[in-house]
């Protein structure tokens, strides 16, 4: 009885220390990587809207008919934050996780330990009440992304006095849902692969132009919002200092909407381009531009191209390299698990202690330079301390 006792509590033993490092295992596969705190000196609230797309269209050759919801998810200066819910980096809903599921192709619990992860944003918390109005930054999405994925860089924006609203358009993102109870997964990879390289590239300059559409829609609904003496809102957007982030494919829908209008700056990270001539395209107005690129796109894009996308920019302009980054890193994939990099889908850069916070600031300095808070040489005395980015100053 004795042997058998013994056995057993080796066997208990056994089991127990699997079962501790299986956990310990897990904790490093997926980690709660916490969103890093931002800079500014004001809280961040968040609020999600949905709002009417007016035009809902059908794209034929893709056999493509739209929904006429839009989601727009608002980042804000806030005050009062302790008494509003904190808001999960991504919510706490399967249609989420199989999104992922879906877009990754890896099984959707991998995903679902991501609501644990901490933002620093808080749900319908009171906006901050000054008397100087709130720049407006509209974030346009990469193909398949949310708005989720660009937490970090809101929140960054938001503590330091601006307004940051990112458009989710259904079928173009991960997975956008609506309280009518409408679910729209992203459509697929292959909706534009399927045509030829010429047809494709009518295709994603269709696209472009189309989702542009959203940014009227955006701002257009922004505008009420600060013109409603009832709204929360109510005087605080400064709707004449607009500027754009594009990621990606977000980057061809923020160059095609800079030929109609006039904004303040753009912000292109790793933009596609190739789906229209810039040479044959100039911007309704000279604009501020920073690129902002990795070796990956570089090598897709050519100087040539590059320097194409500076002809019709304006004084202040900045080209940044990033080395050791790959494309999908500014929609903070590393966040989602070492794993990433250890399947080449992340480079080394991302591995370093607040690299996600240092492209975060990179935007924040360009921007205020822009309007006028910071001097030129700000941005370049800040990337000259960082090995990996290669800035150049266009004068």
């Amino acid at each position: 009885m004795k042997r058998k006792s013994g056995s057993s509590e080796l066997v208990a033993i056994a089991v127990l220390s699997l079962s501790v490092s299986i956990f310990a295992l897990l904790c490093y596969l997926f980690p709660l990587n916490h969103i890093p705190a931002p800079s500014g000196p004001f809280g961040v609230g968040f609020k999600t809207f949905e709002i009417v797309n007016s035009s809902p269209g059908l794209i034929e050759k893709m056999d493509l008919f739209d929904s006429d919801l839009i989601r727009l998810d608002i980042w804000y200066p806030a005050i009062n934050t302790d008494e509003s819910e904190m808001k999960p980096w991504i919510d706490d809903d399967p249609v989420f996780f199989n999104g992922f599921g879906m877009v990754t192709g890896y099984p959707s619990w991998l995903f679902e330990h991501l609501h644990l992860v901490k933002t620093n944003s808080f749900i319908d918390a009171a906006p901050l009440n000054q008397s100087s109005r709130w720049p407006v930054v509209i974030i346009l999405l990469g193909w398949s992304s949310i708005s989720e994925l660009h937490t970090s860089l809101a929140e960054e924006l938001a503590s330091n006095g601006y307004v940051v609203a990112c458009i989710e358009h259904p079928g173009a993102c991960t997975v956008v849902s609506f309280s009518n109870g409408e679910t729209h997964y992203f459509l697929g990879n292959d909706l534009i692969e399927r045509f030829s390289d010429f047809e494709r590239e009518n295709m994603v300059s269709l696209i472009a132009s189309y989702l542009a559409n959203d940014i009227d829609y955006a701002i257009d609904f922004l505008r009420m919002l600060t013109d409603d003496k009832y709204s929360e809102f109510y005087g605080r957007l400064d709707l004449e200092n607009v500027s754009l982030y594009g990621h990606s494919g977000g980057g061809a829908v923020a160059l095609e909407y800079a030929q109609r209008q006039r904004v303040n700056s753009i912000v292109l990270a790793d933009p596609t381009v190739d789906a229209f001539c810039v040479d044959n395209h100039s911007w309704a107005f000279e604009t501020p531009l920073l690129l902002m690129r990795t070796a990956e796109w570089t090598s897709h894009m050519g100087e040539t191209g590059i320097e194409s996308l500076f002809r019709y920019s304006a004084l202040p302009s900045f080209d940044l390299r990033i080395e050791e980054m790959r494309h999908v890193e500014f929609a903070m994939i590393r966040n989602l698990s070492p794993l990433t990099y250890f399947f080449g889908e992340t480079g080394r850069f991302m591995n370093k202690r607040d690299s996600m916070k240092i492209l975060d600031r990179t935007v924040l300095m360009f921007l205020e330079t822009v309007n006028g808070s910071r001097s030129i040489d700000s941005l370049a005395d800040f990337s000259e301390g960082i090995p990996e980015l290669d800035l150049r100053v266009l004068d």
